[in-house]
């Protein structure tokens, strides 16, 4: 059931003997310039669908950005400039450095781009909420802005994040949440495996 969900089961033996491969990067924070772990990141995914491609497979090679989060309008705000403004600045240094780099993918998706991007996740989002794989609940917990993420009390050092050296926000609020429950012994099964 999870297995084919979102992909069939793959294989390592028959890794050369696949005939179409999907590749794809992290989808890149636009709250900064692009970095050299993205550009690597890049140069990897481009080896292997290259190399892919080489074998005669039918590879499909997709990056892009993700342009959603308090860190990105905090970066926004900081150079006075509107989010929207700075988010599409920011994703096309993106884009150019896949073209600098000569990398290989065969699309670019943005997060923010209502006619390619959102219906897909509309699609899926309708999917799981049907089967009751989403739910609405609180949520409570201590939230560091620089992770873009909520942290243990036990993971900080000294009431601060050990790496951006900040006291993590206090929040609240209301939430949807994946019920990995659900599928907790297919996981077992499938690491086992």
């Amino acid at each position: 059931m999870l297995r084919n969900f979102f992909r069939p089961k793959v294989e390592l033996k028959n890794f050369d003997k696949m005939g179409k491969f999907y590749i794809t990067t992290s989808i890149a924070y636009v709250n900064a310039l692009p970095h050299i772990g993205y550009a690597l990141e890049l140069a990897q995914a481009d080896v292997l669908a290259r190399w892919k491609r080489l074998k005669g497979d039918d590879v499909f090679f997709l990056t892009g950005t993700d342009e959603h989060g308090r860190k990105i309008v905090e970066a926004a705000e900081k150079v006075e400039k509107p989010v929207e403004q700075f988010v599409d600045e920011t994703a096309a240094k993106f884009k150019e450095l896949a073209g600098v780099l000569n990398i290989s993918n065969d699309d670019f998706v943005r997060t923010t781009d209502q006619k390619r991007h959102w219906p897909a996740v509309e699609k899926m989002w309708r999917k799981l909420l049907s089967k009751g794989d989403i739910y609405k609940a609180n949520y409570k917990g201590l939230y560091c802005v620089g992770h873009e993420a909520f942290m243990k009390p036990s993971e900080l050092k000294d009431g601060k994040c050990p790496i951006h050296f900040k006291e993590p926000e206090t929040i609240e609020e209301e939430n949807y949440f994946f019920r990995l429950s659900r599928y907790a012994n297919e996981l077992e099964s499938i690491i086992r495996t």
